[in-house]
């Protein structure tokens, strides 16, 4: 499905194709390209989506470059049949000062009708569908954000990186919904404005397909008045990625271990959403597959992610490459919260498998059927709790890490 639908756009995009330079290359031909992607997309928890997005890439006459472009400034319009939408500007600049600064900022209006809220904490049984009102686990959000980092690369694969993030939200709150129940901090709504930093190693041998190599960092953030943030919070994350050649080189072990911690008044909307230097939602596409964003959220969150890559093809049509791949994966994440009783090990999430395809080193399509471990109760009162496996469907145009 993926492949059908890149081929039938490559003709499009062969008309500025955004070509991968190499390390020993230099890129003469086209010093700009330009690439429109339409976004067909599908998960479980948004329903199907459609929208399409648009960049233009530089590069620099006669030098050589080792990285996929010298500037990428995109546009993105994305809504779904489940009442989701996405709209953002992106501006990524990776080869600032001969490569040694990275600097990227992207803006961006969101909105969700039905965003999902299930408590906080990691043993969250929850009706089932068929027995559940209307509305019970669903808010209604609208946030508008920005987001502004900079790295810089001071000795080999050693970086530090900080930046800023604001999201200005308006929440929504159901009558009979379990957040009218709880009401935890930020379902007033307001401004998270925050300010991170963090140390990385980044060893990968290739940014778009790392076969060798690890990509590891420590990070802090802090949200206060002073920088203009409604609530008071402190997060750390601590995440490690690594990456393995087994038998070939078309074979690669890809795994993903982090801890997160939060601490104070983060707003319950952005509890899900982890520190560090990639945006990381638990639940959904990014981590712990299997289940739905927003399905578990708490102070502490591990979360973990192991799947093989392998390149079963690859080819050409006219100026654009492509490769393909098949990944099987698993993927989960386990919630400690202080205040929830009987806390002890009990994680979540699913097993998968999915097809991918990478355009140019650059744009990478993925379509992934999932499996998660589902909890249930059979009433309000019913302290019993059943078990079972549930599917999920992800189209998305990125990687998980």
């Amino acid at each position: 499905m993926i492949t059908a639908l890149w081929i039938g756009l490559s003709g499009l995009l062969n008309a500025g194709a955004v070509t991968q330079p190499k390390t020993d290359q230099t890129q003469d031909d086209h010093p700009v390209s330009t690439a429109l992607v339409p976004l067909v997309n599908f998960t479980t928890d948004r329903g199907m989506g459609y929208g399409a997005y648009g960049a233009v890439f530089t590069q620099q006459d006669g030098e050589p470059l080792d990285v996929p472009y010298r500037l990428q400034v995109g546009a993105q319009w994305y809504r779904t049949t489940g009442g989701y939408q996405d709209h953002k500007l992106v501006v990524d600049v990776p080869a600032l000062a001969d490569g040694r600064i990275r600097a990227g900022v992207q803006l961006g209006w969101e909105r969700w009708d039905d965003a999902l809220y299930f408590g906080i904490g990691n043993r969250l049984p929850r009706l089932r569908p068929s027995d559940t009102p209307r509305r019970r686990y669903a808010f209604g959000i609208d946030s508008i954000r920005g987001l502004s980092t900079l790295r810089w690369r001071y000795a080999g694969a050693w970086s530090l990186f900080g930046g800023h993030l604001f999201r200005s939200a308006s929440v929504k709150v159901y009558s009979g919904s379990r957040l009218e129940d709880d009401r935890p901090s930020g379902v007033e709504g307001g401004l998270l404005s925050q300010v991170f930093v963090g140390v990385m190693m980044d060893s990968r041998d290739d940014e778009g397909a790392p076969r060798s190599g690890v990509w590891s960092e420590l990070s802090v953030r802090q949200a206060s008045p002073t920088v203009g943030s409604t609530w008071t919070m402190w997060g750390l994350n601590a995440t490690d990625r690594r990456y393995f050649t087994l038998a070939s080189p078309r074979f690669v072990l890809a795994t993903r271990g982090a801890l997160d911690v939060q601490g104070k008044e983060t707003p319950f909307f952005h509890q899900i959403v982890m520190g560090g230097s990639q945006w990381v939602d638990i639940g959904g596409p990014l981590a712990m597959r299997g289940l739905p964003i927003g399905r578990y959220r708490g102070q502490w969150t591990v979360y973990a992610d192991a799947e093989i890559r392998w390149e079963a093809a690859q080819f050409s049509l006219g100026r654009s490459r492509y490769r393909v791949f098949m990944v099987p994966f698993a993927s989960g994440a386990q919630i400690v919260d202080p205040k929830e009783e009987g806390a002890r090990f009990h994680p979540h999430g699913g097993v998968g498998v999915g097809g991918r395809l990478l355009f140019n080193d650059v744009v990478q399509a993925r379509l992934e059927f999932a499996v998660g471990r589902e909890e249930y109760r059979t009433d309000n009162e019913d302290a019993r709790i059943q078990a079972g496996w549930v599917p999920a469907v992800y189209l998305a145009f990125n990687t998980p890490y």
